[in-house]
């Protein structure tokens, strides 16, 4: 048995030796600098509120870092002969390798800790996801023990520290690719899958999502101890030279853990559990779900046809997509039947999924210097007694919950509502502009159309829900009447108002006032359409500007990254930020809102840097000049609610929003607007079984910043504050030594 009293011990002499070592902190002070000057060199481009690229650096910066660390560990020892010195004393080999690692380790992780500032400065000004930068640092940490122990077992087997460096640096280097693209493209179809699985970055990005997969910490735990293994079996080679069969014993002993965890891991997708650590828990079925699945009357059988030999690059894919439906499998108590197919293995099958519509994509992959194309089969059948849908190709995994859930329901429900889009006004369609939102809608709903009829002055009978999209021409008495009654029957409306039209051209973007958008009709319910346009100094989008072949980004504060609300979450559902492009601000009226028994609720609001325009001039990027003065928050959403009372005439509810244009086909992009448009239809229907239900975000949240005084504070202030922090700690370190060898000691 190990004594970790010594272990202990031997960590904090090497750890001691680090920190008062000046050349650990040059090297410690390169990486930091390395390291996060190469993540703000494109860090702001895109402004996304992410670290995704500072960890997507640590992989490759850790192949001049961790080599340069280990590779005295074992082999100076060896070649200063103070290896037998160390053993003489009451330590035992395991514990010096041990004592070793875990102050490498140690080390090494405080470096990591170093991303902390920079996500609390990225917290500020964009809202990051804290759940992800944990299983980023903590994917981190287990990544660098991996490679620690391979630079420690390296460093055994040599004698030269230049040798044990160069050999550690190409063996992390192969670990890292061997499960890329790079390499699996002219791999054997029956290798790809056990070279991805044995790939340290594949396990470290797993991680970095934000979720602890046991799968993941079972693959370091096994890299660790085998390689710490195998660096005990070097030093034991030098103790039992002359006993080869007591070292082989130990041989013996090492290579069948040694088979048993490649093993293992080999058939790693067998190991359950994880720990979803996501502020929204993205990967853990939401409770709408659960409450779908259990609840069936009958069987639903999904079946997944997923090629064996699809690319390296899709192997997430197809993991999260079987993880996923393991989820829905355990959560349906059995209503849910998951079958999993291999195209690839059986002609019989590849019938079978293209006849249920299953498509055959191909890949382009780069291999031998040149492209090669692939063909593969990643799709879901989804049956319930008769009927059938399917997904024919899975692209991404971030809505694929919303997608089963609702194709389930719509195969189990009996009884969908409808929800009528008001036409002959120049109201937007759900057929033409609305096609992409009409597709996930009428997945829960009936849609129509409604056009108020001269003979007939009512909306159809049978709609639980009116919108009314973006008018812009005169709306005649009866239509209104039409709308008023409907409205007084307890049904609800969504109004979505345009004060201007736009048409963007080559050369300018001139707004035209809109006279005829309904805004007098929804000012009786108490709330005004102001005739302005709303910018945001601070979330906003980014625009491509440019011609003749070459673009570049502008910031466009005119595309507001609208903020929801927490007393609007209940109507919003999981919505963060939505793009709502040339809006029109929102007053409320007290009074008249108490005369008609609403009660209101903010839904969307700009940041507290947000200004308008009120004038038809030029609002192109590259034209517009922005005023800082006079800024403050504004109402863009709200939602009308009347509880019903006693006593009080009780009428339906009413949701206004200031712009028309973000469900189009154009801003659908943005998956927010798709899910903050499904959760008000089915606030105002009521019928909220699919509103719950998150859409994990393509992109993450913006970062917003009032100008580029901050911008260089966040940049600047990170890089600086790191070597400033190492200088002070390395001063402190350098003085205290020096203090100790002036001082003057007496025999006593």
């Amino acid at each position: 048995m190990v004594n970790i009293s010594v272990i202990l011990s031997i960590a904090k002499r090497e750890i001691r030796s680090f920190i008062d070592n000046p050349a650990s902190y040059v090297v410690a002070g390169l990486f930091l600098l390395l390291w996060e000057f190469l993540f703000f060199l494109n860090a702001f481009l895109v402004g996304e509120a992410s670290l995704r690229g500072l960890f997507d650096w640590l992989p490759w910066l850790s192949i001049m870092l961790i080599p340069a660390l280990t590779m005295g560990s074992i082999a100076a020892e060896k070649n200063d002969g103070t290896l037998e010195l160390v053993l003489t004393h009451p330590v035992k080999d395991l514990e010096l390798i041990l004592g070793k690692f875990v102050s490498a380790w140690v080390y090494v992780s405080l470096l990591f800790i170093f991303s902390i500032p920079v996500a609390l400065s990225f917290n500020h000004f964009g809202g990051l996801d804290l759940g992800i930068v944990a299983g980023q640092i903590i994917g981190s940490i287990l990544f660098a023990g991996a490679f620690i122990s391979l630079g420690i077992f390296v460093s055994s087997l040599f004698f030269s520290q230049i040798g044990a460096l160069l050999v550690s640096a190409a063996c992390g280097f192969g670990f890292i690719i061997i499960g890329s693209e790079f390499i699996t493209v002219n791999a054997p179809l029956f290798l790809v899958s056990t070279l991805e699985r044995l790939s340290f970055l594949s396990h470290f990005q797993s991680l970095t999502r934000g979720v602890i997969d046991f799968r993941d910490l079972w693959y370091f735990g096994t890299v660790i101890i085998v390689f710490l293994s195998l660096a005990y079996l070097n030093l034991l080679a030098r103790k039992y030279g002359n006993r080869q069969d007591l070292y082989r014993n130990f041989q013996v002993g090492v290579a069948i853990f040694v088979g048993i965890a490649i093993l293992t891991n080999i058939i790693g997708s067998r190991i359950p559990g994880r720990i979803d650590l996501t502020s929204a828990k993205d990967y853990t079925l939401s409770s709408a779900t659960q409450k779908i699945i259990s609840g069936l009357g009958d069987v639903v059988t999904i079946t997944l046809y997923a090629s064996s030999k699809l690319p390296a690059q899709n192997a997430p894919l197809v993991r999260d997509t079987k993880d996923l439906l393991k989820d829905f499998q355990a959560d349906g108590h059995g209503n849910i039947v998951l079958i999993t197919k291999d195209p690839s293995e059986n002609s019989q099958v590849v019938q079978e999924a293209q006849s249920a519509g299953i498509k055959e994509v191909q890949f382009n992959v780069i291999g031998q210097e040149e492209f090669q194309l692939k063909t593969g089969y990643l799709g879901l059948a989804i049956s319930y007694a008769d009927k059938h849908e399917t997904i024919p190709f899975i692209e991404k995994t971030n809505d694929l919950e919303y997608q089963l859930s609702s194709i389930i329901r719509k195969l189990t429900n009996k009884n969908k509502k409808t929800v009528a889009f008001l036409s002959g006004n120049g109201e937007k369609s759900p057929f033409s502009e609305y096609q992409a939102f009409n597709t996930e809608l009428a997945k829960q709903f009936n849609v129509t159309s409604s056009q108020i009829a001269t003979a007939t002055p009512e909306i159809a009978t049978d709609a639980a829900a009116l919108v009314v999209a973006g008018p812009n021409k005169k709306t005649d008495e009866l239509t209104l009447k039409a709308i008023s009654t409907f409205l007084q029957s307890g049904k609800n409306i969504l109004f979505l108002v345009d004060s201007f039209s736009l048409a963007p051209q080559s050369s300018s973007i001139t707004p035209q006032a809109n006279t005829d958008n309904m805004s007098n009709f929804v000012n009786n319910f108490g709330v005004t359409v102001n005739k302005d346009i709303v910018y945001d100094l601070r979330s906003h989008e980014t625009v491509r500007l440019g011609a003749g072949g070459v673009s570049f980004l502008l910031p466009y504060p005119f595309w507001i990254g609208a903020l929801t609300t927490k007393e609007g979450n209940k109507i919003s559902g999981n919505s963060k930020m939505v793009t709502l492009p040339w809006v029109s601000s929102l007053t409320l009226d007290s009074e008249i809102l108490k005369k008609n028994n609403f009660t209101p609720t903010k839904l969307l609001t700009t940041s507290p840097y947000a200004n308008v325009e009120t004038s038809a001039t030029n609002l192109s990027p590259d034209k517009y000049n922005f005023s800082d003065k006079n800024l403050n928050e504004k109402i863009l959403a709200v939602a009308l609610e009347s509880p019903a009372q006693s006593g009080v005439e009780s009428h339906g509810n009413i949701a206004v929003v200031g712009d028309s244009d973000f469900l189009s086909d154009q801003y659908m992009q943005s998956s927010d607007n798709l899910s903050f448009g499904l959760s008000l239809i089915s606030w105002l229907t009521h019928d909220e079984a699919l509103s719950g239900i998150k859409i994990r975000q393509g992109a993450p949240r913006k970062l917003v910043f009032r100008d580029a005084g901050e911008i260089s504070l966040v940049k600047y202030g990170n890089m600086a504050g790191a070597i400033i922090f190492l200088v002070f700690i390395a001063a402190i370190r350098i003085n205290r030594r020096r203090k100790l060898k002036l001082q003057k000691y007496e025999i006593v």
